[in-house]
């Protein structure tokens, strides 16, 4: 029997390290661009969003994962990410006083 990680239906909106199940997820980039989007507290904020060109969630990519994707092509700008391939997988990070999973 299949199993839900209760995450999947609190954050549905957004790719969170709960939508890879299986390894790495390799996605290519669609679209980079800044949206509002609401924080847990329901309060919006300014995000950086990546949409792909697969049948996937967007993501919000924070700045380590901004400066990966301009290091491994080369470029700070986000209109050279388009097309692009990414490799998605999670780890463990320190963050918010915790340990806790987030895509690389």
């Amino acid at each position: 029997m299949s199993k839900t990680n209760w995450k999947k239906l609190a954050d549905k909106d957004y790719l969170g390290s709960w939508d890879i199940e299986n390894g790495d997820l390799v996605l290519t980039i669609k679209n980079v661009e800044q949206k509002k989007v609401k924080n847990p507290q329901g309060k919006e904020e300014l995000c950086i969003v990546c949409e792909w060109q697969e049948n996937y969630k967007p993501m919000i990519l924070n700045a380590t994962n901004c400066k990966t994707i301009s290091k491994v092509y080369n470029s700070d700008y986000i209109e050279d990410w388009i097309g692009k391939k990414v490799a998605l997988f999670v780890t463990s990070v320190s963050a918010f006083g915790d340990t806790v999973d987030a895509i690389r």
